[in-house]
């Protein structure tokens, strides 16, 4: 697989990851010495999934819904930088009340690590929300 494919491949594997739950596949996908800027605040990779982990569900579901990312990325290199849009639904609110739609904006710097490509930081820019879909 090239690295296009790789690095395009990257945030796909994370949608799917983050919208099963699936904390290893998670986990697999970032720099342990890297970290997350999202709407939960500034944290480490560690302290991001396990706050991930152990965080109440708000949605029984979620669908991430990926555009083409940007990839900045010279061949040969051993980092990239990606900026990907993405539309979230999230359904079925636990404690009941309305669905929601998220507009994202995900900004990677990610490295190649044991021959792996990992997200070592990201930034999460909430663009837009709508309450009901």
């Amino acid at each position: 697989m090239s690295d296009v494919d790789a690095l395009r491949a990257l945030n796909q594997r994370y949608s799917r990851a983050i919208d099963a739950r699936d904390m290893d596949e998670l986990t697999a996908l970032f720099d342990p010495a890297g970290s997350v800027d999202g709407a939960r605040g500034s944290s480490s990779v560690p302290d991001y999934l396990e706050m991930t982990r152990t965080s109440p569900r708000v949605f029984e579901q979620s669908m991430h819904v990926l555009g083409d990312p940007l990839i900045e990325h010279t061949e040969g290199s051993d980092i990239a930088r990606l900026d990907t849009y993405a539309v979230v639904y999230q359904l079925g609110r636990v404690e009941g009340g309305d669905d929601m739609v998220l507009g994202i904006r995900y900004l990677d710097d990610v490295r190649r690590l044991d021959g792996k490509w990992r997200i070592h930081h990201r930034q999460a820019v909430m663009l837009w929300a709508r309450d009901k879909l």
